[in-house]
């Protein structure tokens, strides 16, 4: 059974829209923001939701904008989440991973991008 575009676009938007604060970290956060690389946190700005084909599978995509953020050198940066304040909302994965080389605090940039498959 297929659906028409329109409702995964919204359903994708209505859950960028839930939270802006944005962390990094390196493994799956799980369901309460686990293994959150530092401390540092930064708020996206989502854009306008779109349907995308990646590897021959329809998505839904709300992209957001890059977040800098503060991370432990010698870390590497699989995973992404999102927050509502406090509220630990969900994580995704990256498209690529970050390692970070270097020693103390290092900023990289985290872009997220939400992707719900219809």
């Amino acid at each position: 059974m297929s659906t028409a575009n329109t409702p995964h676009v919204a359903v994708a938007k209505f859950a960028a829209d839930q939270g802006t604060k944005i962390t990094a970290h390196t493994a799956d956060p799980g369901k309460t923001g686990a293994d959150q690389a530092g401390t540092s946190s930064g708020a996206t700005t989502w854009g306008a939701g779109s349907i995308a084909t990646e590897g021959g599978i329809e998505y839904a995509i709300v992209p957001g904008s890059g977040v800098v953020l503060s991370v432990p050198a010698g870390s590497t940066i699989t995973h992404w989440g999102q927050w509502n304040g406090t509220t630990f909302l969900r994580g995704y994965p990256l498209d690529g991973s970050i390692t970070v080389n270097g020693t103390g605090a290092v900023n990289v940039t985290v872009t997220p991008r939400i992707r719900l498959r219809g």
